[in-house]
């Protein structure tokens, strides 16, 4: 039996009670850590814009459009992990790394995730993992196991982002920030690659679902290759250029140009790369 056609609008939302009422508790949250942190609100901006490309991804027709087509699932996810969880990070107060600290088990899992090698372990492997056929079909079949999927892309996007991006004393070496970001942008085009190259469809619900727009199940999921290959590429192009921008800046005293720094780079004396550069300069 072929499937049908279907339509999409842009008044199909999404108002699902359990991911309002996550997103509410979010921003709650965040406001209550702007209140324990007053003076350190200046970024606030950025967390908010992360929070409606949050509420975009999960609730806007992109999200039920993603169970139709391969390719605006994968628009929805590169949301979720690329976009949102760094816009949120640089919006968070730096004091709030150290309420972690003085929480003993919170500080314990800190010390564990926030390191360049386990934060992109984390962060690839969980991509990865559900991008699995069997694991990807299941998100589709059940609405427990894609809002799991869902909350463990911006977890581990929060852990890999907050290495790369959080400013402060306890960010590692300029230099491992890059690499981190290198290795990531290198799984994804792979990815991406197979998915646009690939010459039957991978995920079964794809190809009983009806048809949006027009797309074979092996057209969209070409696409959604396309769109990983060339926007993961971007998107993690961007905040390399600012990493390589601001170390080629670092004058021999360690320090950098006056002026904003993007991502929340700001390299200072801690940042092993820089240092080992400057010295070979002086």
């Amino acid at each position: 039996m072929m499937p049908g056609i279907v339509t999409l609008r842009w008044t199909d939302w999404f108002w699902d009670p359990m991911t309002m009422a996550a997103l509410a508790l979010t921003a709650v949250s965040y406001l209550w850590i702007l209140q324990r942190f007053p003076r350190q609100a200046a970024h606030a901006g950025s967390f908010w814009a992360g929070f409606l490309v949050l509420v975009i991804a999960l609730l806007s027709p992109i999200h039920t459009g993603a169970a139709y087509l391969f390719w605006l699932h994968m628009v929805q996810h590169m949301l979720l992990m690329i976009v949102v969880p760094p816009l949120i990070v640089l919006g968070m107060p730096t004091g709030a790394l150290g309420w972690v600290y003085r929480r003993r088990g919170l500080r314990r899992l800190h010390r564990f995730v926030w390191s360049p090698g386990v934060a992109t372990i984390l962060y690839n492997g969980v991509f990865l993992l559900w991008h699995v056929p069997a694991m990807y079909d299941a998100t589709l079949w059940s609405v427990w196991i894609h809002t799991i999927e869902h909350a463990s892309f911006v977890a581990v996007g929060l852990v890999f982002w907050g290495v790369v991006a959080f400013p402060g004393a306890r960010r590692p070496a300029l230099g491992w920030r890059f690499v981190m970001l290198m290795a990531s942008n290198v799984v994804d085009f792979l990815v991406g690659l197979t998915f646009a190259f690939s010459n039957r469809p991978f995920y079964l619900p794809y190809t009983h679902v009806p048809r949006l727009w027009g797309f074979t199940p092996l057209a969209d999921q070409r696409l959604g290759g396309l769109v990983m290959w060339v926007g993961g590429q971007m998107m993690y192009t961007v905040p390399m250029l600012a990493l390589l921008y601001w170390w080629i800046l670092r004058d021999p005293g360690g320090s950098i140009s006056s002026g904003p720094v993007p991502l929340g780079i700001a390299a200072g004396g801690g940042d092993g790369w820089s240092r080992r550069e400057t010295g070979a300069r002086s």
